[in-house]
């Protein structure tokens, strides 16, 4: 019998993102303000049914 330990890999852990803190599902829009306190979110969580067309400068949604 051998007193070698086996190594056992941990799976990393998945960034979180958006207001809910949870990792990456399903469809996400983007917010490229400097003062953003987060880059990515749900739709679902910021009340969008479908991402927005087109680049916006100023979302007040993601604010």
């Amino acid at each position: 019998m051998s007193s070698a330990k086996m190594k056992v890999e941990e799976p990393e852990e998945e960034p979180v993102y958006c207001y809910c803190q949870q990792i990456s599902y399903g469809e996400m829009v983007a917010c490229d303000g400097e003062n953003c306190p987060r880059e990515w979110f749900h739709l679902l969580c910021v009340g969008l049914s479908q991402a927005p067309r087109g680049k916006s400068t100023s979302n007040p949604i993601l604010a």
